[in-house]
């Protein structure tokens, strides 16, 4: 179809047509030619041959006389009627008056003519007057041969006109030929030009075009192109590139405004992250808190930020901060009465956003934003804003929680060097004060110097004892496990052990994966390092084994047994305070110690310990 309001004839498939059938035509017409020239041809050969047999049968004729002359043979008559009569056929066949008449050859036809008189005029009578013996055979041979030569030529320039006819329509059907062939040829040279305009040209520049959109060059238009259907898928194509160039300038700024929101939104977690790591260490330092506003005033893109806030919730006592140097004076330091603040802000004649600070029912302050003249929060603003108050809120009351923790443990912690110096250092004291008013009566009386010995023995055993209690209490308030769990830091307590002395200390720890807890752990420790000493030292023992194992039970059990002397039946009474701060420790990890001579030899000690230990120690 060609363009839409253009001429048929503008159309390529029209012209191709028209070319085809301008040569489908030309090649049926030259086909044709050739068919009817062809068969022209075939009947001028049979008419050239009929002409060629007359002169043949003329000499048939001439030896039929001359023969019957020689012979005498009476049987002339019928030969020679025989002979007149093939001539005759021949002559007056229709085949040469037809090809005359259907050339319209003028002087074929004289020459026809002039052989056809010649034979009626001239040789017929004398042949007739031979036959019917009006003239002698000697007479009818001699005049038939003088007509002979002259009349042999006339059919002789019959034949030699039939062949130029033939020959004539020959070099026409030759011509014909020529001409189709060139024209054919003309036609398709022209449609070769027609097809390099109206096709090639405009479909190389389509493809040009299509590759340079191809390559990211939406800009690239089919300026010159015929009109034709490629004229049409031009300009089909021009508008699908403009539509595309549009359509790409579309993704090309959602692209840009996602990629601005991704930044804010970058900027946004960033700021959060860093508000939360910053802000949850020390939300009430007030320069911290002065450059925390001024980035969120920059993150956020408003016009200022104000914030009200008190280190302790409900006071009357605030803090007020503001990136505006023109800052609101309305709230004179009491967030409560400020009328800025959440409760009395009147958010139809003041266009900022208030977001309180608080947590149950604790209230910190709030949060003033007042975004840029003539603008509005949008949606990601009002969103950071909240969560940037939630952030605070959740710091200021994990801080106070924090705090109020703090001093609990505090409390705690003083409660418990309390009852270790009650439990231990007081009644080392207490004794000491006893044996001390002991020994004044003792040499009041005048004691003797054994029994005043004794007195000053036990006296410096209690120090001695005091003084320990009090090692031990350092020990226990300060350190804490030098390893990383108490398997490692009970393996370097027999290895020092083991390496001080000349005792055999082995560990066999069978409760991995277990704990008691940071103080169970010391506890436990040092319960175990004081019966390794006592090995050591007391019981004079060449090998030690320490054993650590869960029972059926699921509880702790630590078993510290040596193959020495042994132990007393009551070695409490013997002033073995080590046992008795054994003991104490057990009872702090709601545990039981137990210790006697074994049946072998040696003494063991058995810290049995509650699963339930890694709850309740302390």
């Amino acid at each position: 179809m060609p363009p839409s309001g253009e001429p048929i004839y503008r159309s390529v498939i029209f012209q191709v047509f028209l070319a085809m059938a301008v040569i489908a035509g030309m090649a049926l017409s030259s086909m044709s030619l050739s068919v009817y020239v062809t068969m022209n041809a075939q009947n001028d050969a049979e008419a050239i041959n009929l002409a060629g047999s007359l002169r043949m049968q003329s000499y048939r004729i001439s030896n039929a006389l001359a023969r019957a002359l020689s012979i005498d043979d009476e049987s002339l008559t019928t030969v020679l009627d025989e002979e007149i009569l093939k001539f005759d056929r021949k002559l007056n066949a229709s085949i040469i008056p037809e090809l005359i008449n259907q050339a319209g050859n003028v002087p074929l036809k004289r020459s026809y003519d002039k052989v056809l008189e010649g034979w009626r005029s001239n040789v017929l009578p004398v042949l007739i007057s031979t036959r019917d013996g009006e003239l002698s055979l000697a007479d009818g041979y001699k005049a038939y041969n003088l007509l002979l030569t002259q009349y042999v030529a006339d059919i002789n320039d019959m034949v030699s006109h039939l062949q130029r006819e033939n020959e004539g329509k020959i070099e026409l059907l030759g011509m014909t030929e020529a001409v189709s062939i060139f024209l054919i040829m003309f036609i398709v040279l022209y449609l070769i030009m027609k097809a390099d305009n109206n096709f090639v040209i405009p479909l190389r520049r389509l493809l040009r075009a299509a590759e340079d959109v191809e390559r990211g060059n939406l800009g690239h238009r089919v300026d010159d192109y015929p009109d034709n259907e490629l004229g049409v898928l031009s300009m089909t194509f021009n508008s699908m590139t403009d539509s595309l160039e549009a359509q790409y300038r579309t993704l090309e700024d959602q692209v840009a405004e996602r990629t601005n929101e991704l930044h804010r939104s970058n900027q946004a977690l960033y700021f959060l992250y860093k508000t939360s790591r910053e802000v949850a260490s020390s939300p009430y330092d007030q320069r911290l808190l002065k450059g925390f506003l001024a980035e969120l005033k920059k993150v956020a893109n408003v016009e200022a930020i104000n914030l009200c806030v008190s280190a302790e919730p409900n006071y009357q006592s605030y803090d007020y901060l503001s990136t505006d140097d023109n800052k609101e004076k309305n709230c004179d330091g009491d967030c409560k009465q400020c009328d800025l603040s959440p409760e009395k802000l009147d958010h139809n004649h003041t266009p900022g956003l208030s977001l309180p600070i608080f947590s149950r029912n604790d209230n910190f302050g709030f949060l003033y934003i007042r975004p840029r003249p003539n603008e509005k929060l949008a949606p990601w603003q009002s969103q950071l804003l909240n969560t940037v108050a939630e952030t605070l809120s959740t710091a200021f009351a994990f801080h106070r929680t924090l705090g109020q923790e703090h001093r609990v443990m505090l409390l705690e912690e003083r409660t418990t060097i309390a009852r270790e110096l009650h439990d231990s250092l007081a009644q080392s004291l207490s004794y000491m004060k006893m044996e001390t008013a002991r020994l004044k009566k003792l040499m009041d009386k005048g004691s003797e110097a054994a029994t005043l010995e004794e007195a000053i023995s036990d006296l410096q055993e209690g120090i001695n004892a005091a003084y320990k209690h009090l090692r031990e209490l350092l020990v226990t308030f300060r350190v804490k496990l030098d390893a990383p769990d108490l398997h490692t830091a009970l393996e370097h307590a027999v290895k020092e052990f083991d390496q001080q002395s000349s005792t055999r200390v082995r560990l066999d720890y069978g409760i991995e994966g277990s704990s008691l807890g940071p103080n169970g752990d010391i506890h436990v420790l040092h319960v175990v390092r004081e019966a390794l000493n006592n090995a050591i030292k007391h019981a004079q023992a060449s090998e030690v084994e320490l054993r650590c194992e869960r029972t059926v039970e699921g509880d702790f059990l630590f078993a510290i047994e040596d193959d020495g002397i042994g132990i007393s039946a009551d070695p409490e009474k013997e002033h073995h305070y080590g046992l008795y701060t054994m003991r104490e420790r057990a009872e702090r990890l709601q545990g039981e110690l137990h210790y006697g001579s074994r049946e072998s030899g040696g003494t063991r000690v058995q810290l049995r310990v509650p699963g339930t230990a890694s709850l309740l120690s302390s």
